[in-house]
């Protein structure tokens, strides 16, 4: 290597440790030197989930209507939910008996028994 590189990486790797060094040790945390805060408590954020679920599913619902389809409900798209989930892991049970993982090889011949757990009488 040349001598420029060596700097640069060597200087690369002071940057690095100075940046470490600053997380490991600087007083407070990041979120203090921001000033930040969360905005909302998680109860707020709860709710605000629950009437983005109910919009999404009344605007699902006016698509519905004007094209003549019936109107679905939270427990139907509960439903569906747990359909698609059952289907899924019927899925992952199919692929797995279908592809078993490989067996352990047999120690080589010659070689002493692999010590198992002790039994009662040991």
């Amino acid at each position: 290597m040349d001598e420029f590189s060596l700097f640069v990486f060597f200087g690369g790797l002071v940057v690095i440790g100075i940046f470490l060094a600053l997380g490991k040790w600087y007083p407070g945390s990041g979120a203090e030197q921001v000033d930040w805060r969360p905005t909302r408590s998680p109860e707020v954020e709860a709710e605000l989930e629950i009437d983005d679920v109910d919009q999404m599913i009344e605007a699902q619902n006016a698509r519905r209507r004007a094209s003549g389809r019936n109107e679905i409900t939270e427990d139907d798209v509960r439903a569906k939910v747990a359909a698609d989930e059952r289907w899924r892991q019927e899925l992952r049970r199919r692929a797995r008996a279908a592809n078993p993982p490989p067996e352990a090889d047999p120690p080589p011949a010659g070689s002493p028994p692999a010590a198992g757990p002790p039994s009662a009488d040991d």
